[in-house]
């Protein structure tokens, strides 16, 4: 602005206009992929951003579970869900406006809630769902009245996607869109083996591990939340992941993480990240190397 030299004129408006577009392509197509569990209270909700920001998928959305009708005073006109307020500005900070695939696990309102704000702020691709839940009243009231031009699809193991970073294991027929129809997740992200299912049960989880025995885990999120009725404890010493995440609210209702839950964590001797206590929990990779980030919940 006040130099009168017009060469160095001219050299700083063009390194002002690289360094500008180095950031934008930065911030854009960024060189590590992440699977992060986000802090959304009881309930679930998790992105997987491949390096390059080549693919964009979020599984679940999370969702408020309400216990009892809520009386006039505690009605308000506008209130903002974490949908919007974790999710949505978490992927706008990552300069992402589209979602290729929304993964809606099973129909619970903690896992599919948020569902019309992402639908709502973001462009998605791709909704994938659990065959079946198409008929389900939840996808009519929840899923149905927000969708615009995306493309719906209910899946088993048999349909696979081919951008998706990770394979569809669960479910292995048309079901109700319930816990045991859970929507399971598994492949290599960063050298990482990753299984998230939902609130696959223990029955789903011993399927799976007769039907793959061949398969071996690093990184799990505990089913259900960490609640009794997931994470089988034969299952997990074949499996023998090192490190869990568990997803649940502070002092939720269902006092989750449940103790035999943490006593098969303990006996197979693995880490455990709990969003409870870490906040927003990453997993960063770049090609098979990765580490591990938290967001305490006071930093939001």
């Amino acid at each position: 602005m006040f130099c009168r030299e017009k060469i160095i004129v001219s050299r700083a408006r063009l390194i002002w206009l690289l360094l500008l577009a180095s950031t934008i392509l930065i911030i854009k197509r960024p060189l590590t992929g992440e699977f992060t569990t986000f802090d959304i209270g009881q309930g679930d909700a998790a992105l997987i951003r491949t390096p390059l920001n080549h693919t964009v998928t979020v599984v679940d959305t999370g969702g408020q579970v309400t216990f009892g009708e809520k009386q006039s005073w505690q009605v308000k006109q506008y209130e903002r869900s974490k949908g919007e307020t974790v999710i949505v500005n978490y992927l706008h900070s990552l300069g992402i406006d589209t979602i290729d695939h929304l993964i809606l696990t099973h129909h619970d309102q903690d896992h599919i809630g948020n569902a019309k704000e992402i639908l709502r702020f973001m462009h998605v691709k791709k909704i994938l769902m659990p065959a079946g839940m198409r008929s389900q009243q939840s996808f009519k009231a929840q899923i149905l009245p927000y969708l615009k031009k995306t493309e719906v699809f209910e899946v088993t193991e048999s349909n696979q996607v081919n951008d998706l970073p990770l394979h569809i294991y669960h479910p292995l027929t048309v079901g109700q869109a319930g816990n045991e129809d859970s929507i399971a997740l598994y492949g290599v992200l960063g050298g990482m083996r990753v299984l998230t299912a939902g609130d696959l049960d223990r029955a789903g989880e011993r399927l799976l591990a007769e039907r793959h025995p061949e398969m071996r885990v690093d990184l799990v999120k505990l089913g259900h939340h960490g609640s009794r009725t997931a994470t089988d404890p034969i299952t997990f010493s074949k499996w023998r992941p090192s490190i869990g995440i568990i997803s649940a609210g502070r002092n939720n209702h269902y006092h989750h993480p449940h103790q035999e839950t943490l006593e098969t964590v303990q006996k197979n001797q693995m880490s455990v990240f709990n969003t409870q206590i870490h906040g927003m929990i990453k997993y960063v990779y770049r090609g098979k190397n990765g580490y591990f980030k938290v967001k305490l919940p006071h930093e939001f």
